[in-house]
């Protein structure tokens, strides 16, 4: 089963030449500027990060899709998040700051369960085509839960989705912090890993 995920991946990445999902995106600018909160090794002060913010199915235009942010904090710890319902539900949004974006599945840390969200500040687009991003973004950084805010992320975003390295929340995350729950993130190395070998253009030690 396994390896059925890692060639599923590894064939929808060849055939659309891109990412399995989130093919289509704009890479961004930004900052991050954060409050201590110990359940999330979260940097402390303002830190600038690149990221990218993409649609998940790579739907046309304007049209509604499940809307991705991510981003890398130092370390390097990428972080991706998704338009959601419910925390742990996918969402199709219609705009860029319509919906919640929530990490979907909780990480381990210090044996908690923590979910980290970012909350868009409302009117900041008129559809969720990348065309139609405004110049700047913004977003409180929320944990939980309870659900509290620790900070807040500001997005530039630039012209163009360039070719820079991608952002790999499987690979890239501090010591210590875990995907869960297990078999999920099993699941997420699988589809990952599949996903990098039908880019012809990354490598997969």
């Amino acid at each position: 089963m396994p390896e059925v995920v890692t060639s599923a991946f590894r064939a929808l990445a060849g055939v659309r030449g891109a990412r399995a999902f989130h093919p289509r995106g704009r890479w961004f600018t930004g900052t991050v500027t954060t409050t201590f909160d110990p359940a999330l090794p979260l940097p402390k002060g303002r830190t600038e990060v690149p990221g990218r913010l993409s649609k998940g199915a790579g739907t046309p235009g304007g049209a509604p899709d499940v809307l991705g942010l991510a981003f890398r904090l130092p370390g390097p710890w990428d972080v991706l998040l998704s338009t959601s319902f419910a925390r742990v539900l996918p969402r199709p949004a219609r705009t860029w700051s319509s919906a919640r974006y929530g990490s979907i599945a909780p990480f381990r840390w210090r044996g908690d369960l923590v979910w980290l969200a970012a909350v868009p500040d409302p009117g900041q687009a008129g559809s969720a085509a990348l065309d139609d991003l405004p110049d700047e973004l913004g977003f409180t950084l929320e944990v939980g839960p309870p659900w509290r805010p620790v900070g807040r992320l500001v997005a530039r975003p630039l012209p163009v989705d360039d070719e820079q390295p991608p952002l790999d929340p499987v690979r890239n995350r501090p010591p210590g912090l875990d995907l869960a729950p297990a078999p999920l993130a099993r699941l997420r190395e699988r589809a990952y890993r599949g996903s990098r070998r039908g880019r012809p253009a990354e490598q997969d030690p």
